[in-house]
């Protein structure tokens, strides 16, 4: 019976002379020649039909070293950097195995354990955090009981980096990752050498990548904070919305780069011949930044946030060359020491008049807004399971949304009354035109609050519906101005065949049909509603969805980062609510009486 592969009920076991009898002379050759077949496979493939578990899935080994009685001391944050990184890790699909302060012999057993589990068609992470050294161009890591006094120890003790991922890729896994962060100034090396030498490049089999948190040869010093910035940058990449493993590792890079105004450098080795995304989706439904464990009956996940951001220096003042749009925008903001009395030109009987497709603005610095009719749309598209069922959702009344995304420096009015927290690094006046990001939800709330407070208006941000309604701009295909993306409609990374994957001005594209810009990428927008992986249940009134896992908030639009599909209508996606992000930032709306 071995090797035989049956469909239903298996036949006797008779000889195969004796089959014929039963089978019929044609139908046995199909037969026979499945069997062949299958022989021929389990011969080849051994394990496809002994282990099949492992393929496909994906494991994560973390090793987090922080207590090394022989280093007279402990590394702060590596504890805490190792935990956060599993959380991040279980919310993409991995199996992940944290272990914390290992010797040396339970080191080697974890790795043994942890290989056990891999076959063909597995996806590897490793995470080492503590002290290494580099001995012969091979970087070693260390275990929390080396006793180290020379090269030939740093061999016998230390785990080499190059010997695991040799590991991985003896085994056949098909996606290896590694991150190591333990190039840092260690007593062991002072002992046999005069300075650090850091790690040593690393000669990565195929279809690896390795992130580095400083580069070859140099060294890093210790974090103050709970986290440390290297892992609370990877952090915030590794749920990022439509990211490969190479991007979230490049976007690690920058982030600490230009956090430590270029002191820390992370470094990333590549050999991967696919593209990889750590956020996990459902076949056929675009990638979102964190699975929703809801439906599994799991508490929602608590967002991490992110360490404070070193002091940015003062904002410029703000162009007064208007961006390129039909409204000029306004110039510098002041602190508002009281609000002031609404303008009489927006008397709220005068605004009751007022036609759909006309603007309003309540104070020189607010954003404009365009006032949509009330109305009926069919809301979703059906091909995604995050965007099904398409309903029927009714506006029962106009409402007031802005014409463009927030920007520079309409945020630079709230921080400068003492409102708005969150310091935007400016590099010029120009980049005052462009929306402001990386910004939380919560940051989102603080300006909405202080524009309410100021102009004594109910301002907040649009509900998930209403966004879609005002995206679509009255159309009903794919994208609002067609059924294709085209070529220089939007800000996305397949928008163009010739842009920069970059933020641009508001209002460089040209507006839907309800004259608002940018609906389509340059900036994800944070809506109202708190996130559910699907429409059902949902208000059918226009109203923010306001139960599921509020933790969470829905972002719409997607931004100059994203794929094509991300800007159109109806693509949605999620982010911590708590937690800022490079390309987010948020348009607001303005009920009205």
């Amino acid at each position: 019976m071995s090797g035989r592969i049956y469909v239903g009920s298996p036949p006797e076991l008779t000889p195969r002379a004796g089959l014929r009898s039963r089978i019929g002379g044609s139908g046995v050759l199909i037969f026979l020649a499945f069997l062949a077949l299958s022989e021929l496979l389990l011969a080849v493939r051994p394990g496809l039909a002994q282990n099949p578990i492992g393929a496909g899935r994906r494991f994560a080994l973390l090793i987090a070293n922080s207590r090394y009685p022989d280093a007279q001391g402990s590394l702060p944050t590596i504890v805490k950097d190792g935990r956060l990184l599993a959380e991040e890790l279980r919310r993409g699909d991995f199996d992940v195995d944290l272990r914390e302060n290992l010797r040396r012999e339970d080191v080697q057993a974890t790795l043994d354990t942890f290989y056990a589990k891999l076959n063909a068609g597995a996806a590897a992470f490793v995470y080492f955090g503590g002290y290494g050294i580099q001995v012969e161009r091979q970087s070693y890591l260390l275990p929390v009981n080396a006793q180290i006094w020379s090269e030939t120890e740093v061999r016998r003790d230390g785990i080499s980096l190059d010997a695991i991922l040799s590991e991985l890729n003896r085994r056949g896994v098909r996606v290896k990752i590694a991150v190591v962060d333990a190039a840092r100034q260690n007593p062991f090396e002072r002992r046999f050498r005069a300075s650090s030498a850091g790690l040593a490049p690393v000669d990565a089999p195929e279809g690896s990548l390795i992130l580095f948190s400083a580069p070859p040869g140099k060294v890093v010093r210790e974090d103050d904070g709970d986290v440390s910035l290297f892992v609370s940058e990877l952090g915030k990449e590794l749920r990022a919305p439509n990211l490969t493993a190479e991007e979230a590792f490049t976007h690690t890079r920058i982030g600490v780069s230009r956090a430590s105004k270029a002191e820390r450098v992370p470094w990333i080795s590549s050999s991967l011949i696919e593209e990889f995304r750590f956020a996990v989706a459902p076949a056929n439904a675009p990638a979102v930044i964190v699975p929703d464990r809801t439906s599994k009956g799991e508490p929602p996940p608590v967002a991490r946030r992110p360490p404070s951001e070193p002091a940015a220096p003062p904002l410029p003042a703000p162009s007064t060359k208007p961006p390129p749009t039909a409204v000029p925008q306004t110039a510098a903001a002041l602190p508002v020491p009281s609000p002031p009395a609404p303008p009489q030109s927006q008397a709220p009987m005068q605004e009751s008049r007022q036609a759909a497709g006309q603007s309003l603005r309540d104070c020189e610095t607010c954003p404009e807004l365009v006032i949509l009719r009330a109305g009926t749309f069919e809301m979703g598209a059906g091909a995604q399971p995050f965007d099904r069922p398409v309903h029927r959702v009714t506006i029962p009344r106009p409402f007031a949304i802005a014409r463009r995304e927030a920007t520079i420096n309409e945020w630079r009015s709230c921080v400068e009354a003492g409102a708005c927290k969150y310091r935007p690094k400016v590099v010029d006046e120009q980049a005052g035109t462009q929306p402001i990001t990386n910004v939380s939800w919560f940051d989102a709330q603080e300006y909405v609050a202080w524009l309410s407070a100021l102009t004594r208006r109910t301002y907040r941000l649009p509900s998930e519906a209403e966004w879609e309604y005002a995206a679509r701009g009255g159309t009903s295909t794919a994208f609002s101005w067609g059924p294709q993306v085209g070529d220089s409609k939007a800000n996305c990374r397949e928008c163009s065949r010739t842009g920069g994957h970059e933020l641009s001005s508001v209002a460089s594209f040209a507006p839907n049909g309800f004259g608002l810009f940018d609906m389509a990428g340059n900036a994800a927008e944070w809506v109202e509603d708190c996130w559910n992986d699907s429409y059902r249940g949902a208000p059918q009134d226009g109203t923010a969805w306001l139960t599921g896992t509020c933790s969470q908030r829905v972002l719409r639009g997607g931004s100059f980062d994203s794929s094509a599909s991300y800007v159109k209508p109806s693509a949605r996606f999620r982010y911590d609510a708590d937690v800022r992000y490079y390309a987010n930032g948020f348009r607001v709306v303005r009920g009205l009486p």
